[in-house]
């Protein structure tokens, strides 16, 4: 990256960082206890769009306060007992601009599961261009919590496909789609036909110059509870008039996933960061290692490559993921807590993918000082 990249970066991070701090300015509403308490939590309506406007969540969507420092303002209960707080800081959001001004918010979740607050919601929210804010809630069975879709603008509706959602509400293979209507927002489901990507979220969707398609690339697939999710490789086409999904490539990559024998989470991350600690090093520095064995550089040096003569690779668009060519093939690593996902851009020689994966899991094994195996497809 060069310097006018950094500089920009850091230009667009000040002018957030200023707007943030504008916006959190606004003091809270004048709000007995009682009325925080009506309020402070996320509610079950029915209907097909309910408005649940209300000073408290009106307040937060202007100033973006997350849950936990909102109910402290407000003095409120732990969430721990009393559960999630409302609130409009949220990840897997979608935010679609209509020609009419206003920007239409879709769902998304705030905080992770193992958080008090985590909860993902199913509301859609319209912020006018003269500021005024229209909240409005659903049935489940209409519209289930949704988190990490894509949001699509289509004539007078938007077209919602994907989710992540809670695992009880997961269906293997199965691809949801609604349409929202821009006069009204009320919601339906798109019955769709074809063959469908499956249970995806985190991808991108594009509409085709005649508007009458939604083209889907990237994110990752859903493909059951005791499996681990994927990248999504591959494209697929989606007919709005008629609800008919078209499957655009069938990439004939090999693939596979690489896990702990006993499922515990890896040290790869605790390791790359004792690396980085020993190279960037400044008086006083903590060291976060917790297990009892030093931290195998050597190995890690190693990791991702078919032999000792092979190149280093190298980092990729993520800090968790590396890239390495392998006879003359793309071969892509992602790491995270508990697995490590290969993608090769074609297809090795057996003898030299066989190879590649025999070396990756001794690595993989001393890193860990641990057993890896290769995740039954």
């Amino acid at each position: 990256m060069d310097d006018g990249n950094i500089d920009a970066e850091l230009d667009a991070e000040a002018v957030e960082e200023e707007a943030d701090r504008r916006r959190k300015a606004e003091p809270p509403p004048g709000l007995s206890d009682k009325e925080f308490l009506e309020w402070r939590s996320p509610r079950a309506v029915s209907g097909n769009p309910t408005r649940v406007d209300n000073a408290l969540w009106h307040w937060l969507v202007r100033t973006r306060w997350s849950a936990y420092q909102a109910n402290a303002i407000f003095g409120g209960p732990s969430s721990c007992g009393a559960g999630p707080m409302w609130c409009f800081d949220r990840f897997g959001k979608s935010e679609t601009r209509l020609p009419d001004g206003r920007v239409v918010h879709i769902g998304g979740e705030h905080e992770d599961h193992y958080d008090a607050d985590f909860f993902i919601y199913n509301d859609v929210i319209t912020v006018g261009g003269d500021g005024e804010i229209a909240i409005h809630g659903y049935a489940p069975s209409v519209f289930p919590p949704t988190d990490f879709h894509t949001a699509t603008w289509v004539d007078d509706s938007i077209i919602v496909v994907g989710n992540l959602g809670y695992p009880r509400q997961r269906v293997v293979g199965s691809t949801p789609v609604f349409r929202v209507a821009t006069d009204t927002l009320s919601i339906d489901r798109i019955e769709t036909v074809g063959d469908a990507p499956g249970w995806i979220h985190n991808h991108s969707a594009v509409l085709t110059d005649d508007g009458r398609a939604i083209i889907l690339s990237g994110g990752t697939l859903w493909r059951g509870h005791d499996i681990s999710m994927i990248e999504n490789i591959d494209s697929w086409s989606l007919d709005v008039g008629t609800g008919r999904w078209t499957r655009l490539t069938a990439r004939d990559w090999q693939r596979w996933t690489m896990l702990r024998v006993d499922r515990k989470p890896n040290r790869l991350w605790d390791t790359r960061q004792e690396l980085w600690r020993r190279d960037h090093p400044w008086p006083d520095q903590v060291s976060y290692w917790k297990f009892d064995d030093a931290p195998d550089f050597e190995a890690l040096a190693a990791l991702y490559r078919i032999g000792d003569d092979s190149p280093m690779p190298a980092q990729g668009c993520a800090y968790n993921v590396f890239n390495t060519m392998i006879d003359g093939l793309k071969v892509r690593f992602t790491e995270d807590r508990i697995h490590v996902q290969a993608i090769v851009e074609g297809r090795l020689r057996e003898d030299r993918l066989s190879t590649l994966q025999r070396r990756l899991l001794v690595t993989l094994g001393r890193l860990d000082a641990s057993e890896w195996e290769i995740e039954e497809q």
